[in-house]
């Protein structure tokens, strides 16, 4: 968790010594006659469209495992039940209440909204306070979020296959997420500060689940939990 609040703070550090990036690449995908020319691009549409259902599934079949324990007693397989609330409260707290308290807090415009792309609004760098957006504004990406919250499902599958998911999904989410600069809906630092706050959400959320498990457990599993002078024994 160290490494990932040193990574989020050197982030931090580059994009304000460096805040020029942003115009940048939001700039390769600009035309002043044309505005963001892949914006209608049919292919990242479906792409981009692919990604919005997905949290939404995904809680939905968690959750189904979560209130469904005696899926547990036919061998089936099922994860722990920490685990599966781990990705459940992540997509909630991570890619819901985070981001769009972040988004509020922040208030910055989106590439779209700008002077520099044809817009009235105020280029701002990532952290900046300001007003020059009041509602679903670009920092961070929520949908950058949320793509990189289907990393969380790793903790669900066997050691063996850990690797393989993460890269095969890795790649489909930077895409999912890289995708929003392309549209010119988010700036390339409103996606890497999405990745970059979502890791220390995750490992945090993630070591509280793994040291409360057992009794995580053996409250969806209706098990009788050990008291504490058994737990100390």
């Amino acid at each position: 968790m160290q490494l990932a609040l040193l990574a989020l703070g050197a982030v931090s550090i580059f994009f304000a010594a460096v805040p020029e990036l942003d115009l940048f690449m939001s700039g390769l995908f600009w035309d002043p006659a044309d505005g963001f020319l892949f914006s209608q691009n049919s292919s990242l549409l479906l792409l981009r469209d692919a990604n919005r259902p997905l949290p939404w599934i995904v809680i939905s079949l968690l959750l189904i495992l979560l209130i469904a324990p005696r899926l547990h007693d036919l061998r089936l397989g099922v994860p722990a039940p920490h685990r599966l609330l781990f990705v459940v409260i992540f997509f909630a707290l991570g890619p819901g209440l985070i981001v769009h308290v972040m988004k509020i807090l922040v208030g910055r415009a989106r590439p779209r909204d700008i002077e520099q792309f044809g817009g009235t609004g105020i280029f701002t760098p990532p952290w900046d306070l300001s007003d020059q957006c009041v509602r679903n504004c670009s920092f961070i990406s929520g949908e950058a979020s949320s793509a990189f919250a289907l990393l969380t499902l790793v903790v669900l599958l066997p050691l063996s296959y850990r690797r393989i998911y993460l890269i095969v999904v890795g790649i489909i989410a930077a895409a999912f997420s890289f995708n929003r600069v392309v549209f010119g809906a988010h700036f390339f630092s409103d996606v890497v500060f999405a990745w970059s706050v979502m890791t220390v959400v995750a490992l945090v959320l993630w070591r509280w689940m793994s040291f409360n498990a057992q009794w995580i457990d053996g409250l969806f599993l209706r098990r009788e939990q050990p008291s504490r002078s058994q737990e100390g024994a």
